[in-house]
């Protein structure tokens, strides 16, 4: 048994039984096993007849891998929240995965980054329920430094 999987959006894995016909070899009862736990796990969730698909669990612990083949295309993307303190435990773990996304720290809640991962974003405010707390902004121009002038005198 061979999973094989294509990076369309619906995020489909088909399964390739070609090889269960190997006598005496143990590869395809490994690959069941680690097929079946998978599924057990909900990584995977069954379709129809020899189609699988990926949960948003799995999406969520690949996003590394994901981040990996994108390129920069010029464009700037700013993840600005505001999520309440009750919610910190998510909070934290939402950093975590925007730093595994390739975005950078500017403020404590306002990270950069320069690939195009807008779907993985929303991705991950979906999987955490964090919809409402945060803003995600594309732009050419980011002034990563502004200067204001105040000025205090006398009227």
């Amino acid at each position: 048994m061979r999973l094989m999987y294509a990076t369309d959006p619906r995020w489909e894995v088909k399964v390739d039984r070609s090889l269960d016909h190997r006598f005496g070899s143990r590869q395809p009862i490994r690959s069941l096993r680690s097929f079946r736990y998978l599924c057990s796990k909900g990584y995977l969730t069954h379709l129809e007849g020899d189609r699988y698909q990926l949960t948003d669990l799995a999406r969520i612990n690949l996003l590394q891998e994901m981040v990996k083949r994108r390129k920069p295309d010029g464009k700037w993307r700013v993840v600005v929240f505001d999520i309440p303190e009750k919610l910190r435990q998510n909070r934290n773990v939402f950093r975590h995965h925007l730093i595994n996304l390739g975005f950078r720290m500017k403020q404590q809640s306002v990270w950069v980054s320069p690939l195009p991962c807008e779907d993985l974003v929303a991705l991950v405010v979906k999987y955490h329920g964090l919809g409402q707390f945060v803003e995600l902004i594309v732009g050419k121009d980011v002034p990563l430094r502004t200067t204001a002038v105040v000025r205090v005198g006398r009227e």
